[in-house]
């Protein structure tokens, strides 16, 4: 084992000792790196199909159910390729609802069936809802959509990562983007829960560095109204709106907001509201009612060959769908190196050093045969090099730009990619 490989995989663990003694006020001795290393891909290591069960928390239903469609056929997709190359994987579904207290009783449902580990949320505030539980119970969580920064050093994060890049990469060029257009008067409205709050903050602070004047105004997602909030958007008489909603309540807001007189040249969808037929939530008689308006999305990523077979199961909007993919390989993978994937411990431990540093592999069966050899692998998913850093995040994201017009056509105008290991 490369000495840098045991360095990564016994700080991970030393921290989830550490934030593990925080129920009992008992400090524990702290364990040596000797102690703390997860087993090294050796001779020894297990070899042959695991039996997994997985348990995914998405949404088939409420304001992110449009994710929804791409995520879940993407993890079944990704369950059928293990299964059939060799591996021993089981799926069961919950339903999300896009609701924190649903998600939890999914979750705890799942756990209860049996799941070694969960894949989900679709939203932040939905795994916000669930980590502490998956902490207590040592249960690893793969999320492909969760983008909000704060489970990044999150104390009970410790069995739970990602395959999309938290937002801290996102605000940047939003500010930028919009700033260099002119605009220096900018109101934000959205959702005060976990990913709205977040990344409302980070704004605020782009927009700051850039010299422009903000203006904030968050909602509780469940109100019946948010006219007042809409009232008050429209009083500060903004350049443009950068709108933190989703569906279900980001496309009233837009509506109100175009009601009130600013138009959609002067509103801005941030990831949770952006999809080509947002069109369709404000006014489904009108095509072009959005003409004009600019978004945001996380690139949807795969090869020509995944982005079919996916089209298939989900029709064309596949944003999360090659995250979702990556997250069931992963935890396939952990599984297989481990040999017991109801030891959350050294799941967590494997995860850390999958995806880097080890000899490049792109499928399940590729990786399976080389971690069956003994060896390090890199495994660089359909959703291209995940590069996990030791907080569970991947390091590389990549945006584009959207616009809609001539009748609700979706239009991407650029696309960016960030080094966050560069940041």
């Amino acid at each position: 084992m490369k000495l840098m490989v045991r360095t990564c995989a016994a700080a991970l663990l030393l921290t989830l000792v550490i934030a593990a003694c925080g129920g009992n006020g008992e400090a524990e001795p702290t364990p040596t790196p000797e102690e703390t290393a997860a087993p090294a891909m050796t001779e020894a290591a297990p070899a042959g199909p695991v039996a997994l069960h997985i348990g995914a928390v998405l949404p088939e239903t409420g304001s992110l159910a449009f994710l929804g469609v791409p995520i879940i056929a993407a993890a079944r997709l990704a369950v059928e390729d293990v299964n059939a190359q060799g591996g021993e994987v089981t799926f069961s579904l919950a339903d999300s609802a896009t609701n924190p207290a649903t998600g939890l009783e999914g979750a705890r449902r799942l756990l209860g069936e049996g799941a070694h580990v969960i894949v989900g949320a679709a939203a932040s505030a939905v795994s916000q809802a669930f980590i502490q539980t998956l902490f207590d119970e040592q249960v690893p969580q793969c999320s492909p959509s969760n983008t909000s920064p704060v489970f990044t050093g999150q104390e009970n994060a410790a069995y739970y990562f990602r395959t999309v890049p938290p937002d801290t990469a996102m605000a940047p060029l939003i500010a930028d983007y919009v700033v260099s257009r002119g605009h220096s008067r900018v109101a934000i409205i959205g959702r005060a829960d976990a990913w709205g709050n977040a990344l409302e903050r980070l704004l605020v602070d782009e927009f700051d560095r850039l010299g422009a004047n903000t203006f904030s105004v968050l909602y509780d997602p469940e109100t019946a109204s948010y006219s007042a909030e809409v009232a008050q958007v429209v009083n500060y008489d903004p350049d443009i709106v950068i709108n933190l909603g989703f569906s279900s309540d980001g496309s009233e807001t837009v509506r109100q907001l175009i009601e009130s007189g600013v138009g959609p040249e002067r509103q801005f969808a941030a990831t949770g509201l952006y999809s080509p037929t947002l069109w369709e939530s404000v006014d489904a008689s009108n095509p072009s009612v959005l003409d004009g308006m600019m978004g945001i999305s996380q690139t949807a990523k795969g090869t020509s060959d995944f982005k079919e077979r996916l089209t298939e199961q989900a029709g064309d909007y596949l944003a999360y769908g090659a995250e979702a993919y990556d997250c069931v390989i992963l935890m396939a993978l952990a599984a297989r190196l481990v040999g017991d994937p109801s030891d959350g411990e050294a799941m967590m431990a494997a995860i850390a050093r999958l995806t880097h540093d080890g000899e490049e592999c792109t499928s399940y069966s590729e990786c399976a045969a080389l971690i069956d050899e003994g060896k390090d692998i890199d495994y660089s998913g359909v959703s291209g090099p995940i590069n996990l850093s030791k907080e569970g995040d991947p390091t590389v994201a990549v945006y584009s730009i959207h616009t809609w017009e001539n009748g609700g056509n979706a239009v991407t105008l650029g696309t960016e990619t960030v080094d966050l290991a560069a940041e």
